[in-house]
C-alpha cells in the first residue's frame, strides 16, 4: 500500500511537470508591416539543395514586429519556430500558403539551434531594444483577396511544449 501510494504521487507530480512543460507561449503583438514581392534567385538565407543554380520564381516576403526577442524565445524552450499563412478564421488561419523556410531576421534563420556567429547584428539590434522586425517567405499572395488572409506563427518542441503567437491580418491590395 505504502509503495502504491509512492507512485501515484509520483504519477502526479510527474503530470504536473509535463502540464508545465507543454504549455503554449509566444507572442501576442505580431503585427505584419509590409509584404514585398521578391525573387527566390536573390534570396541566399533561403535553402537550395540542388546543383542546378537557382530558380528565378516570385515570392512574397512578409515583414512583421512584435516586441519578443524571437530568438531567445526558442533558445530558452528549445523551439521551432515556424509560421502560417493562409485565409483569417475565428479558430486559427485557414488553409496555409506554401511557406519557403522559416522566420528570418536578415539571413539569419530563427530557431533554438541558431548560433550567434550565423546571425551576424541581431545581439546588437536586439540591445536596442523593440519592436524587433522578421521576415518570413510564401508563395506570392495575390494582388488582391476577397476574404482577409492572415500570419501566426506557431511551432513548439520535443517535449510538448507549444509556439502559437496571436493572428495578425495581411495588409493585402498593396
Amino acid at each position: 500500500m505504502f509503495i502504491h501510494r509512492k507512485l501515484v504521487a509520483v504519477a502526479a507530480l510527474m503530470s504536473g511537470a509535463m502540464s508545465l512543460v507543454a504549455c503554449t507561449r509566444g507572442p501576442r503583438d505580431i503585427r505584419v508591416l509590409s509584404v514585398t514581392d521578391v525573387d527566390f534567385e536573390a534570396e541566399p538565407q533561403l535553402e537550395w539543395n540542388d546543383v542546378k543554380p537557382r530558380p528565378s520564381i516570385i515570392l512574397s516576403r512578409i515583414d512583421f514586429s512584435t516586441s519578443t526577442d524571437l530568438l531567445a524565445l526558442a533558445r530558452r524552450h528549445a523551439y521551432n519556430v515556424d509560421f502560417v499563412v493562409g485565409m483569417c478564421a475565428k479558430a486559427r488561419v485557414k488553409k496555409s500558403v506554401g511557406p519557403y523556410g522559416g522566420v528570418y531576421w536578415g539571413r539569419g534563420e530563427i530557431y533554438f539551434g541558431t548560433k550567434d556567429k550565423n546571425i551576424l547584428g541581431y545581439a546588437d539590434a536586439i540591445t536596442k531594444g523593440p519592436p524587433f522586425i522578421y521576415q518570413v517567405y510564401v508563395q506570392k499572395l495575390p494582388a488582391n483577396s476577397v476574404d482577409p488572409m492572415c500570419f501566426t506563427l506557431s511551432g513548439g518542441n520535443m517535449m510538448g511544449g507549444k509556439l502559437r503567437s496571436n493572428d495578425a491580418v495581411i495588409p493585402i491590395g498593396r
